[in-house]
């Protein structure tokens, strides 16, 4: 039996409002991180370090550069929605988080894809280095439409600078809100769904799946059955097949809970057919790839219920494909709010658990699960925390210095859900 452990949380109520996102304006907290400390032959002195952190944020994207010890973050809109409306301000902030000392650094390369949101990324661990395709970027302040985009930027780990690749044929359609794996075993970067559309009222969710053959930089599209169009789904590579699970085909939905995999050595889909505790229906979400535990874990996102977002965690076993509930994450306290303007005791927080929320930076290596930011019921958040994948509990690595609810912050007297 596993144990659960941490403190934090997300959400939003109406399905087509948190798409836009659903929020009030976020609270600041004054509170220290809680680090794991080494063994003492490991001590670290983070004396000197820098203090700055980057603000609230989320449509970010983000990788774990496990030679050099840190998470590498791109991107993102720092505005919160102010009474469910959606506000603009999409960044090309470059951070690098340093995980010995839970410290960030401000990294200011030259060049490289520019302020851009809801980009796709993965890592090219065969050239070490983190590799973007497509996303979007609105140039008025909100006002007018959406630019989407279809290249393809490399950006050195070892040097911190950025490099545009090159390619032929193709290539995919314009999009934001796709998903973006790297293909090891065939030096090629796999691309599936997302939106193509340019408006912020709408969204079309696209069901086409290319591959980049990295060593030539040609695209080939890879035809035949698919998984329904959908945007904002999860996915993983687990030795030759990459799993996607859940999405959403645009603001009505319907979300989804469904779970694929595509053979890399064949290039064709095929459905998983799971039993047990099936996670909600929601986009949003990410997935972790527990080796050891010969698991999937399918965290966070947004359902359609009148929770909204969520902080549960479920994992598939690879073996059985049966799902189970890791974490049950905050559960509805029976009073639904009007206009995003949620009573105090909306949700019953999991004790331990981060804050709820979806479009937030999500990473791994071996032993634990990252996540970084994203969009919750109060705003945009800002902490870092883990999940040890041996023991599933969670640690705060830094805590938010904005967007929690107030029944999760620490805070008394709360009188609504973010004050």
């Amino acid at each position: 039996m596993r144990t659960h452990r941490l403190t934090s949380l997300t959400l939003c109520t109406s399905a087509s409002l948190a798409l836009a996102a659903c929020d009030s304006p976020p609270i600041t907290l004054d509170n220290d991180a809680a680090m794991p400390m080494p063994d003492a032959a490991m001590m670290v002195d983070c004396t000197g370090r820098p203090s700055d952190a980057p603000s609230p944020r989320g449509e970010l994207a983000g990788v774990l550069d496990e030679a050099r010890g840190r998470i590498v973050v791109y991107g993102g809109n720092t505005a919160a929605p102010v009474m469910c409306m959606p506000m603009y301000n999409l960044v090309d902030e470059m951070w690098a988080l340093h995980l010995d000392c839970a410290s960030w650094e401000r990294l200011t390369p030259a060049g490289g894809p520019g302020v851009r949101a809801r980009a796709a990324i993965t890592t090219d661990t065969s050239r070490d280095r983190m590799v973007l395709f497509a996303g979007r970027l609105r140039n008025d302040a909100g006002f007018g439409s959406y630019v989407n985009f279809n290249d393809v930027w490399a950006f050195d780990l070892a040097t911190d600078t950025w490099s545009q690749i090159e390619t032929n044929g193709g290539p995919p359609a314009v999009r934001s809100s796709s998903i973006l794996e790297y293909d090891a075993a065939r030096d090629r970067l796999i691309v599936f769904g997302g939106n193509s559309s340019t408006s912020g009222l709408t969204l079309t969710g696209m069901g086409d799946t290319w591959a980049l053959d990295l060593a030539t930089g040609t695209w080939s599209e890879l035809t035949g059955d698919a998984p329904p169009a959908r945007l904002f789904h999860a996915s993983a590579i687990v030795g030759d097949h990459l799993y996607v699970f859940g999405g959403t085909p645009n603001f009505d939905g319907p979300f989804m809970n469904d779970t694929w995999a595509l053979d890399l050595t064949t290039d064709t889909w095929s459905e998983v057919v799971t039993s047990g505790d099936v996670p909600a229906t929601r986009f949003g979400a990410e997935m972790f790839h527990d080796a050891a535990g010969h698991r999937l874990l399918v965290a966070f996102g947004h359902d359609d219920t009148s929770l909204g977002n969520r902080n549960d965690v479920y994992a598939l076993d690879l073996e059985t494909s049966t799902w189970s509930v890791v974490h049950p994450g905050d559960t509805f306290g029976g009073t639904a709010g009007g206009m995003c303007m949620f009573p105090a005791d909306f949700t019953t927080p999991e004790e331990g658990a981060p804050e709820r929320r979806y479009s937030f930076v999500a990473t791994q290596d071996a032993t634990h699960a990252y996540v970084f930011g994203g969009k919750t019921d109060c705003g945009n958040v800002n902490d870092v925390v883990s999940l040890d994948f041996g023991t599933d509990e969670w640690t705060s690595l830094r805590p938010a210095t904005g967007g929690e609810a107030c029944n999760r912050s620490g805070r008394i007297g709360c009188t609504t859900l973010c004050y």
